[in-house]
């Protein structure tokens, strides 16, 4: 028994040490990459360039990323793809609304501290015409998984369909509150711009019944 305790804390050790070796790769090549996108331009930086700027082959660059897209990216989609923990832990009574909520208000917590980062990708992205479009659009691809982690998790998401179109609201929400961040160079705060349209998307049944009822009396 003490054997297999031992051998399970070294391979946990091991893991461990993995990890935080990749991560700090990770982050090494981020950085320089960003580094290189500001001083000469994202179109004129190779995969060469920021291999050669942490002192690896392309080969192991790819190890880490598939490409510069990737680099730029990475930080924008690894929130959400980390909040998903939030929704294992609700109970399986709340709304989709409250998971969304809480979803998306730790995601604009995770990217407000990494606020000169955003700024910095943020600008590069926009300088650049060719990915431009794709910066913060790119987020959409994280929609099925939130969707299947939402209609597993939740008593209340049976309709898949309403629940795609619930994401797809609340993520638009997030895209919108993080353009105004980024366009006011993060001096906002954008858990409040957020928690302001996700408000609105929660007072929308509100505002329809009192419009319906304004037309029926009106009638």
């Amino acid at each position: 028994m003490s054997d297999i305790n031992t051998s399970t804390q070294v391979e946990t050790h091991t893991t461990g040490l993995r990890e935080r070796k990749k991560h700090l790769a990770q982050t090494a090549i981020e950085e320089a990459a960003l580094r290189l996108f500001q001083q000469r331009g994202y179109e004129h930086t190779s995969i060469q360039d920021i291999a050669d700027a942490v002192m690896m082959s392309p080969r192991t660059f790819f190890r880490y990323f598939a490409g510069k897209e990737d680099v730029l990216f990475a930080s924008v989609r690894a929130p959400l793809i980390e909040g998903l923990a939030t929704l294992e832990r609700m109970e399986p009574g709340t709304s989709a609304h409250e998971a969304l909520r809480a979803l998306f208000s730790y995601v604009a917590t995770r990217y407000q501290q990494q606020q000169a980062s955003f700024v910095v990708r943020f600008h590069v992205a926009m300088q650049t015409p060719s990915i431009a479009s794709l910066y913060l659009y790119g987020l959409a691809v994280t929609e099925p998984a939130i969707c299947d982690a939402l209609c597993s998790r939740l008593e209340s998401a049976t309709n898949r369909n309403e629940i795609r179109f619930l994401v797809a609201i609340y993520m638009a929400a997030l895209r919108v509150s993080v353009e105004e961040w980024l366009e006011q160079e993060g001096s906002s705060d954008l858990a409040t711009l957020l928690r302001d349209h996700m408000d609105r998307i929660s007072s929308l049944p509100r505002r329809k019944r009192r419009l319906r009822e304004r037309f029926t009396h009106g009638a």
